[in-house]
């Protein structure tokens, strides 16, 4: 187990649901000419039934190995229905692509979709950079100041990187996502709380080469998913 608040069982029985939930999805998309947002509204249903299920996979300890695949499948099904205002999702993906160094043609076609359609952003393209250097981040916005200012702020000025996030990820990064449709779901009764990771602060340690022993088991930080083919 890698998440606290809840037990094995609880995740098993989330995952169980979102099964059923995408099954359910796909028998609702007929053969033939159907209303294509329809059919994208379903089809993002899916995805985020399938992102829970990945999320729910890593927070009860499935080994990291076993979570590629269902990594780049949960990609190409985001990508199929990519709607740039999800900010956090983009951040997601790009993030757990780097610490999982998935292959140049999963992680470019991400990239290069979010370099495309969204809206230029520091943190976007630092991840992008450390596979795609020609893609430069320094004089790029950052679009979301809180609380990703803390996060470049320990990129580009602390000089004990490990404290910096140790301070991003105690007092900024869940308290500053209130708005989020995620925070607090595990109090929620319906059943859709699957974990909270700040997969960039990993994405960032892995791609600074942070000694980072001091951040191992500290709530929100993927540890073992920096840590993957290291």
């Amino acid at each position: 187990m890698r998440d606290t608040l809840k037990d094995k069982a609880w995740f098993d029985m989330v995952i169980e649901l979102d099964i059923n939930h995408i099954n359910q999805i796909m028998e609702l998309i007929p053969n033939g000419p159907q209303n294509p947002k329809r059919i994208s509204n379903l089809r993002g249903l899916a995805y985020q039934a399938k992102l829970r299920i990945w999320q729910a996979m890593y927070s009860r300890g499935d080994p990291v190995s076993e979570l590629v695949a269902p990594f780049c499948e949960l990609t190409l099904y985001y990508l199929d229905d990519f709607v740039p205002a999800w900010y956090t999702d983009s951040l997601w993906l790009l993030s757990i692509g780097v610490m999982l160094e998935v292959d140049d043609e999963a992680f470019n076609t991400l990239a290069g979709t979010v370099v495309e359609q969204c809206r230029e952003d520091w943190l976007y393209n630092y991840l992008i950079h450390s596979r795609i250097p020609e893609v430069g981040f320094e004089e790029s916005p950052l679009l979301w100041k809180r609380p990703y200012q803390v996060l470049k702020q320990a990129v580009e000025e602390a000089e004990d990187k490990p404290a910096a996030m140790q301070r991003y990820l105690k007092r900024s990064w869940y308290q500053s996502h209130r708005s989020a449709g995620w925070y607090d779901s595990h109090k929620s009764e319906l059943n859709t709380y699957s974990g909270y990771w700040s997969y960039e602060s990993g994405a960032v340690a892995k791609i600074l080469g942070l000694d980072d022993s001091s951040l191992e088991g500290l709530k929100y930080y993927p540890y073992d998913l920096v840590h993957y083919k290291a």
